[in-house]
């Protein structure tokens, strides 16, 4: 049995624009901002919102993967769709590198939060002055430091820029070990162009075949960019036996041939806010060689899972692959990492944090968060007297509670120490621990707080059956929402918990 979705919350709607690229809700999509945007959206409707995903549909609009999706056409015609903004109750917007939606929806009353998430190497990329920008939004989402780093100027609000890292999608991208890889099997992913670097690559490649002849390449990706390439494509299959373009494809052909492949090579020469095919293979156990460009170092961490090499030129790149390829044992244990640090980040984690920036906004737009005399955030103030509060409230500060932007580690443990010993304390410490992936540390702080906590207390409750469920102890989990149903016989999610009583029976 997996998480339980908690659909009976009553959230706010999720209004999501994508840019003006054209995007294929069951197919193929051009590149690495519409992909991550795509699994973005699929998270947060898997948490039990209502997600509107805005966007170019030349297959028109639907209902996919549980999202609805509106078409503005390929000419951007916002006000198509705007009355259909206004008639939805209260709502968060979240754009994709383009801020033009914000121009559209400035004036509208149900709108609680207004997120840019940049995946362009800059602010202009959106369409108007950083300055300007700021103006309009609440909080600009970058995807790595160094995207953000670029962004900071003498005249832009530092706090209203927060990093949030790409994730993986567990559903698509499966691990696989080092046992039936072939190690002379090269991938690239991304659109063929001279930014992406895959003139680089190929001559790196074409240097390689005399020292490895029985080695491969396989390029994945829009050849719609480089139009003089592709047409030599065929004389060049011929010159290097073993090279073949394959083209779009979609994203779980992908997965299998990470699964297989030797190794991925990302020779973007030009900045990259992060690089999703970097963080696909990793949690897929393929190895990755990558130029140092931009984020790119972020998610690749040299050694553990790939190598990051600095000089992006033809000759380091040959080095960096002819190094790795002779060296088989680094190789398999870049894959078996892979397993335990390649897969820290799913989707759901991202979409967690950009929701709890969105929460954060619309309470403070709503004067929700000010804090109590002794200086406590509502968040722990709610969690610690959870019995002055609604059960909704408390499981919205819980969500809170994982955005490290809103509660630095520092910052939250300052907090703790002001009364260490609070039966909230494990709690808190258990979400977090939760956030970050360490199930069997939160369980055992979360027993920690059920075993100390008042008598009226469901919190510790909850979260072990939601936890519980999700690792499969039906029994435990059943044992733990029953708890939660006696000590709040009102719950509002109680045919929720029902319903996982009822599976373990």
């Amino acid at each position: 049995m997996g998480r339980i979705v908690i659909a009976n919350i009553e959230k706010p709607v999720v209004v999501i624009f994508f840019n003006d690229w054209k995007v294929y809700p069951e197919g193929v999509n051009a590149g690495g901002g519409e992909s991550a945007t795509l699994a973005l959206a699929k998270a947060i409707q898997a948490q039990g919102y209502r997600v509107v995903a805005c966007a170019n549909l030349p297959t028109g609009e639907g209902v996919f993967h549980g999202i609805e999706f509106w078409n503005f056409g390929e000419s951007y015609e916002l006000r198509k769709i705007e009355e259909r903004l206004q008639a939805l109750p209260a709502y968060h917007c979240i754009c994709a590198t383009l801020v033009h939606p914000l121009l559209l929806i400035q004036n509208h009353q149900n709108c609680l939060s207004r997120i840019l998430i940049n995946h362009a190497p800059s602010a202009r990329a959106s369409g108007l002055e950083p300055t300007t920008l700021m103006n309009l939004i609440d909080k600009m989402v970058c995807v790595s430091h160094a995207q953000r780093a670029l962004l900071m100027q003498p005249d832009v609000d530092p706090s209203k820029i927060v990093v949030i890292r790409n994730g993986f999608d567990p559903d698509v991208f499966d691990y696989a070990g080092p046992e039936e890889r072939d190690w002379n099997q090269l991938i690239y992913i991304g659109r063929v162009e001279p930014p992406k670097g895959i003139h680089v690559l190929l001559e790196a490649f074409s240097r390689l075949k005399p020292d490895f002849p029985e080695l491969k390449l396989s390029v994945f990706g829009d050849e719609r960019y480089w139009p003089d390439l592709v047409a030599h494509k065929e004389a060049m299959m011929a010159r290097l036996p073993n090279l073949r373009f394959h083209g779009k494809v979609p994203q779980r052909e992908l997965a299998k041939h990470l699964q297989r492949a030797g190794l991925l090579v990302f020779p973007s020469v030009t900045f990259e806010s992060a690089g999703l095919a970097v963080v696909d293979a990793q949690a897929s156990g393929c190895p990755v060689v990558g130029f140092g460009v931009g984020g790119v170092p972020e998610y690749l961490t040299d050694g553990l899972l790939g190598k990051v090499i600095y000089e992006r030129t033809t000759l380091a790149l040959y080095n960096g692959l002819r190094q790795l390829l002779a060296d088989r044992t680094s190789l398999m244990r870049m894959s078996e990492n892979g397993r335990t640090h390649g897969r820290t980040r799913p989707w759901g984690a991202v979409a967690r944090e950009v929701m709890a920036v969105a929460s954060e906004i619309a309470s403070q737009r709503l004067g929700k968060t000010a804090q109590r005399t002794d200086g406590i955030p509502r968040a722990l103030q709610c969690i610690r007297d959870f019995s002055d509060n609604s059960a909704l409230d408390v499981l919205e500060a819980h969500q809170d509670i994982t955005c490290e932007d809103q509660f630095p580690d520092g910052a939250l443990e300052s907090f703790i120490q002001r009364d260490p010993t609070g039966p909230w304390v494990p709690l808190v410490k258990g979400i977090r621990h939760e956030q970050c992936g360490e199930l069997q540390q939160a369980a055992e702080l979360y027993m920690q707080a059920a075993q100390v906590c008042d008598a009226s207390d469901w919190q510790p409750f909850f979260r072990l059956a939601l936890l519980c469920a999700e690792c499969g102890e039906i029994p435990t989990a059943a044992q733990c929402a029953q708890t939660v149903l006696t000590r709040v016989p009102d719950f509002h999610l109680r045919s929720d918990l029902e319903k996982l009583i009822q599976f373990a029976e």
